[in-house]
């Protein structure tokens, strides 16, 4: 039994006060999430829950 993939995060700002992250799982589209205003703000998204929570609204995590 081998590893099953992992969701890849990656941040990117893309205008002042405009930030977002790509997640990236194999075989995929690149899903977008949208909405952060610093990058603060997604250093406690990626720290806290909410990246559990989405992780299993994809189907990524049970």
């Amino acid at each position: 039994m081998g590893k099953s993939p992992r969701v890849i995060f990656k941040v990117e700002r893309v205008a002042e006060g405009d930030w977002q992250i790509q997640a990236h799982y194999p075989e995929t589209e690149i899903r977008y999430i949208k909405g952060f205003k610093t990058k603060a703000e997604i250093d406690e998204w990626m720290g806290g829950t909410r990246r559990i929570d989405w992780l299993r609204s994809q189907g990524y995590a049970k």
